[in-house]
């Protein structure tokens, strides 16, 4: 009795050391009422969006149009790098250059600089038809893009002088180039939705099929937080199916497919293409509206891109949802935490270790 006492407590005293050294990789990057967090390419500094609500502003109510969101930039560490907001904007990345961030909000658009200063300022033409407000960055055309609703037929995807392509096949609000440029994913911003992908060079498309970006399907885009399939070399793009991990080439000819268990969404893949970090998340009853749900108790998990791989918790579940999950490097993830509380009182960026 005496030795299964001992090794009782020996497993015990393992679990606790384990789970310890699980919250421990979890440090909390910044205290800001703040989520978005996008890194630069180098991985020096990471973007993110405050958030604070102004009964005087907008609609006088408190709804989006009386969202302040201001765009903060803080070191690797945690370090804040612009002492007062650059921008009251969303953010949906960064130039390849890492001197500017891609701003949008009310179907304005901008690059900004860490001292604040604009180029590239323009709005998204106004139409009867859906005006997506996100817009990205090509690297291979160094200018904004978007998708555009033209008439009840005819989509397409252009830049500020420029269409780049016209279809009569619907696509959805945001257009994600590859990091290289060649090749534009393009989906919509409800879950599910149909992924498919435009090759510049040969200009034909790809449909990848019907994909889920978040487990709140309905309300993930509501404050416009960024998401981004692609592999840093252009060769592959990550997505769910449903709970399987796609691992795609852009014309779809190739894939690998894992299933995975629970509701899962917002797979990322790491800067050297070896790992995918994705989330889990279970429903609630949401504090900010009735009608949907909050989905928190949230895990980060990672898996190897190698065969046969299974995933591997990186944090504890958390109560809070996570609304965007990016890699700082090959061995750190980073991302929100936003609190199941009406107007988005407790937002949190974090960031965890990814042991190899």
């Amino acid at each position: 009795m005496s030795r299964i006492i001992w090794i009782l407590a020996w497993a015990l005293s393992i679990w606790i050391s384990s789970a310890a050294a699980q919250s421990s990789s979890e440090v909390l990057l910044s205290t800001d009422n703040a989520y978005n967090p996008l890194p630069s390419p180098n991985g020096k500094f990471v973007a993110y969006v405050r958030l604070r609500w102004d009964p005087m502003k907008g609609s006088g109510g408190f709804g989006r149009s009386n969202l302040v969101s201001e765009v903060a930039v803080i070191s690797a560490d945690g370090n804040l790098v612009t002492k007062s907001a650059i921008a009251q904007t969303f953010i949906s990345g960064w130039t390849p250059d890492d001197t500017q961030l891609v701003c949008f909000k009310n179907w304005i658009y901008f690059l900004v600089s860490l001292d604040g200063t604009r180029a590239a300022e323009g709005q998204v033409p106004q139409t009867p038809f859906n005006r997506p407000e996100w817009v990205s960055y090509s690297p291979s055309l160094a200018t904004i893009v978007w998708t555009h609703m033209v008439d009840k037929s005819r989509w397409t995807i252009e830049t500020p002088d420029r269409v780049l392509v016209s279809t009569q096949s619907p696509i959805g609000e945001r257009a994600v180039p590859s990091p290289d440029g060649r090749y534009i994913a393009v989906y919509g911003e409800y879950s599910p939705t149909d992924l498919k992908v435009y090759d510049t060079q040969t200009g034909k498309w790809s449909a990848l099929g019907k994909i889920n970006i978040h487990p709140d399907g309905d309300g993930w885009h509501y404050l416009q937080p960024s998401w981004n399939p692609w592999f840093a070399d252009s060769s592959r793009l990550a997505f769910f199916v449903g709970s399987t991990l796609v691992i795609s080439t852009p014309e779809g000819q190739q894939k690998t497919e894992t299933v995975m268990d629970g509701h899962v969404g917002l797979p990322v893949p790491s800067p050297d293409g070896k790992s995918i970090a994705f989330i889990t998340a279970e429903p609630h009853p949401s504090k900010v509206n009735s009608t949907h749900q909050f989905w928190g108790n949230t895990t980060m998990w990672v898996i190897s891109t190698a065969p046969k791989s299974s995933p591997r918790a990186v944090t504890q579940k958390s109560d809070d949802e996570t609304y965007d999950l990016n890699w700082l490097n090959n061995n750190t993830v980073v991302f929100d935490r936003v609190a199941n509380e009406v107007f988005y009182q407790r937002a949190r960026i974090w960031k965890a270790n990814v042991p190899r």
